[in-house]
Parts: C-alpha cells; sequence; structure tokens
C-alpha cells in the first residue's frame, strides 16, 4: 500500500500555509533576553534611588501606593473577573483595618497575626453580604455594597471598643520594618504574594468560572457552572484582599480612625485606579496606583507654580481627585482597557513573546480583556 501527496489545488492561495519559519515558536535571541532582564533590573535600581536618593517620607509615599494596588486588585475581583461593581469597598478595607489593629494594639499580637485576623475577617464578612446580594446584580448590587458601606460609616466605626473612637485605633510595624523604608519592603513583598495568588487564581477553573459568570450568569450555569458557589468564592477572595490591604493601612498610618474610610477617600479612590488601570490588568493596576500618590504629592506644588488664577492654586490639592475622575470617564469611553493597553504587551514580551499592542482578546492576566 502506497501513500501519495496530493498537489494543492490552483483555487488554494499562494501563503495560506504557514511557512516553516513561521510556524516555529518565536524565542528571543541572548540579546533579547538580556533586554528583558534589563527592564525590571532598571525598574527596581530607579526604585531603590528614589527611595534612599530622597527622606523617609518618600518611601512612605510609595507605601500608600502599593496599599492601594492591594485593596485596588481585591475590587478588581468584584469588578473586573465576575461584573459586580461594589460602592462600598470602605467597609472592607476599614473593618479589615480596625481588626488589626484591634489584634496588634489591644490583644498585644505581632503584626502577622494582625494581619492574618485582618484578612479573614475581611473575607468573612465579604461571604455574608454576598451570601445578602447573590440574587442581584448590576445597580441592585451596587446599592448593596453601598448601604453597606454606610451602615459601617455610621455604625461599625462609630463602636469605641473596636476603632477607638474620636482617639483612633493603633497598629505597630513589625520588627526590622519600622522605618517608612522598611516597611516599604514589607507592602512591596505582601503585593507580590498577592500578586501571585491572583495570577495562579485566574489560571484555574475558578478563573475560567468567574469569567463564564461575567459573561452571562444563565449560561454559565447552563454549562453546569455552580454561579452560586463561585460568587461566594470570588467574594472571598476580594474580602481577603481587602483585609490585606486593610491591615496594611494600620500599620503605615500607626494611628487610624474612622474618618481615614469614607466613601469619597476609599471605595471611589480605589473604584477609579481599577477603572483607569484597567480591569482585569494587575500590571496597569499597580502602575496607576503608583501614579495616583505620586500625583498627588507633586501635582499640587508644580500648579501653584504656575500663573493661574489664586482660586485654582488655592484649590490646587484637590487637582489629582479632578483628574482622576476625568481619566476615568474618558478611560472607560476611549481606552476601556486603561494602561493595561500598555502594561499587557509589556508582560508579554518580559515572558518572551514579541511586543504588540492589542495582541488578541486575552491579555497578560489570561482572561478576556473586554469590560
Amino acid at each position: 500500500m502506497t501513500a501519495t501527496l496530493e498537489r494543492p489545488t490552483e483555487d488554494e492561495p499562494e501563503g495560506s500555509r504557514p511557512s516553516p519559519v513561521e510556524g516555529r515558536r518565536f524565542r528571543p535571541t541572548p540579546g533579547g533576553w538580556a533586554g528583558r532582564a534589563a527592564v525590571p533590573v532598571g525598574l527596581l535600581l530607579i526604585a531603590l534611588w528614589y527611595t534612599h536618593h530622597f527622606s523617609q517620607g518618600r518611601s512612605d509615599i510609595l507605601a500608600s501606593g502599593l496599599v492601594i494596588a492591594v485593596g485596588a486588585l481585591s475590587l478588581n475581583v468584584l469588578v473586573g473577573y465576575v461584573g459586580q461593581i461594589s460602592l462600598g469597598h470602605q467597609a472592607f478595607i476599614g473593618i479589615g483595618s480596625f481588626t488589626a489593629s484591634y489584634v496588634i494594639g489591644q490583644s498585644g499580637q505581632s503584626f502577622y497575626v494582625g494581619l492574618l485576623a485582618g484578612a479573614a475577617v475581611g473575607g468573612l464578612q465579604a461571604i455574608l453580604l454576598g451570601l445578602i446580594a447573590l440574587r442581584v446584580r448590576g445597580l441592585y448590587f451596587a446599592l448593596v455594597t453601598l448601604s453597606w458601606g454606610a451602615v459601617a460609616e455610621n455604625c461599625i466605626f462609630r463602636l469605641k471598643g473596636f476603632t477607638g473612637g474620636g482617639e483612633g485605633a493603633n497598629a505597630s510595624r513589625p520588627g526590622g520594618f519600622i522605618t517608612d523604608r522598611a516597611f516599604l519592603v514589607m507592602c512591596a513583598l505582601v503585593l507580590t504574594v498577592v500578586l501571585l495568588i491572583d495570577w495562579r487564581l485566574v489560571s484555574t477553573k475558578a478563573g475560567r468560572a468567574f469569567q463564564a459568570i461575567r459573561e452571562s450568569p444563565q449560561v454559565a450555569a447552563n454549562y453546569g457552572i455552580n454561579v452560586r458557589l463561585y460568587t461566594l468564592y470570588a467574594f472571598a477572595v476580594a474580602g481577603v484582599y481587602a483585609g490585606i490591604a486593610g491591615a496594611l493601612y494600620a500599620s503605615r498610618r500607626i494611628t487610624v480612625q474612622a474618618g481615614d474610610f469614607t466613601f469619597a477617600s476609599i471605595a471611589l479612590t480605589y473604584l477609579i485606579v481599577t477603572v483607569v488601570g484597567g480591569l482585569r490588568r494587575r500590571g496597569g493596576i499597580v502602575l496607576f496606583s503608583l501614579f495616583y500618590v505620586l500625583g498627588g504629592e507633586y501635582l499640587p506644588g508644580w500648579v501653584r507654580g504656575l500663573p493661574l488664577p489664586g482660586t485654582l492654586k488655592a484649590n490646587a490639592g484637590y487637582l489629582v481627585q479632578a483628574i482622576s475622575g476625568v481619566l476615568a470617564i474618558v478611560t472607560l469611553i476611549f481606552q476601556p482597557e486603561g494602561l493595561g493597553t500598555f502594561t499587557a504587551p509589556m508582560g508579554r514580551w518580559l515572558k518572551g513573546e514579541r511586543f504588540a499592542l492589542g495582541h488578541g482578546g486575552a491579555g497578560a492576566e489570561g482572561v478576556d480583556a473586554r469590560p
């Protein structure tokens, strides 16, 4: 029995079949890998120069940006992965922060115990809220979370035994990380762990279930996905991230008060960071978190030095919030992927792929990038 090779038909377009070169998987040259390795090393050197060239307060500014990044990643799980808009994240962050402060300051436990307690309480409150809000989506779910945030602001944060009342609650920093520079390292380590967990989460069956639920809960249920279970799972993960962010917030500030956790300062800020950074784009969220805090530090002073009317100079401190709000609107209209448009291709390039903007529908995070 012999085998014959058939010639392609005449109407088969030339080049319709990939050439042997095109079929091979792209592999960077040694110089390409060296260039890729130089990027994170360069960023690390810039960060080290910044923290050691300037005063300790500059490190505290960067630490606050990393705390915001952890909190925004928490919001990204709900808004980006399962498509549920949360407007009460000040409750998640605040309760996690006061829990950690209570464990560290009043119970005399270590920072690490307080961090775990904040994460556990954050996950528990998120599950309880998820059980209440499972039957609603969209605007109704946003109203439920908004109400929970109001309950936390007006009731839970007024419990003097829990929050310290007007005096606030105290939380110390861990041994070896007392200074602002050292605590910046702690925040970076915690953020790295959260990023790794989040990256792994999206790569699992749960991550694919989140994507299906976001697209259509009914279709996901028809394919055998337990919508209620995976939605609660997403709530739990978001709550744990928020509790971790709250614990870091407390130790960074040393003393936290109820007035620190309001809708405008926490929920709205984190939502803007998540949207402008890019839904489901971890790199963009972290990058814009740093841009946000650095802008708040430098932009008002720069504006005051411009020849502008006195009214604008007097209100320069509110400029970052105003610009961030405008950026959020513009991002939603013209660039739904936010900074992820640039960070996702860079992430793929660092992993060894060719650099190309708009490379397919799935981003570096492994999920579809559409809002």
